[in-house]
């Protein structure tokens, strides 16, 4: 599939069978959602990959009835990280340095604007901030899978401190920001066969 057929393909699915996908379309996923771009490259988030069921059972108490935590193949959990500060943001510089073979302290003017900015920000705006980038990286993560074929169904409805708890993330300076649901559609779901909605094209996109 092209891109384009790719995203008239996908919907958000409502029930998966009990295919599992393997482990390479898994790692391909986690990998481009890895690949996302972030502001200032910080990646303020980590990806969890659930596929125990077991697992998934205890969190759907949480996810406001929404079976496909439990009955689909695997699930995706994007947590932003808690704890961005200065030595956050030394230790990502540190990092590009070495990953770019640069000399230690080439970005260190750059660092230092990063710094400012960030740092002059309240908790709240660095939650929110982080909860954004978390968003962009699902939706690199939904194109990725239409384009692979795998169905997915993203979800902001659910009790993110149950969450927390369940997956022990306040330990690992996380937090839930959203999840997303992968798998294989079920063919009793008649939602594959809605015709898609969206504003049509000659009033969404506004040429200036």
């Amino acid at each position: 599939m092209n891109t384009l057929d790719a995203l008239n393909w996908r919907y958000a699915v409502r029930q998966f069978n009990n295919d599992t996908l393997s482990n390479a379309q898994i790692n391909e996923l986690a990998e481009a959602t890895r690949l996302t771009a972030s502001s200032y490259g910080l990646q303020p988030y980590r990806l969890l990959v659930i596929s125990s069921k077991e697992l998934r059972e205890k969190l759907l108490p949480h996810a406001m009835g929404q079976n496909k935590v439990r009955d689909c193949s695997h699930l995706f959990v994007l947590a932003v990280k808690t704890n961005i500060d200065a030595d956050y943001i030394d230790k990502h510089f540190t990092m590009a340095e070495q990953q770019q073979n640069l000399a230690p302290g080439a970005l260190a003017g750059f660092a230092s604007h990063v710094k400012d900015v960030m740092c002059s920000m309240t908790t709240e705006q660095l939650a929110s901030w982080a909860d954004n980038q978390a968003h962009i990286a699902l939706g690199n993560l939904l194109t990725a899978a239409a384009i692979t074929g795998v169905d997915a169904c993203p979800m902001a409805g659910f009790d993110k401190a149950g969450f927390d708890e369940v997956l022990n993330l306040e330990a690992q300076q996380l937090s839930v920001s959203v999840i997303c649901a992968l798998g294989k559609r079920c063919d009793s779901d008649s939602s594959a066969e809605k015709p898609k909605v969206r504003i049509p094209a000659a009033e969404f996109v506004v040429e200036i």
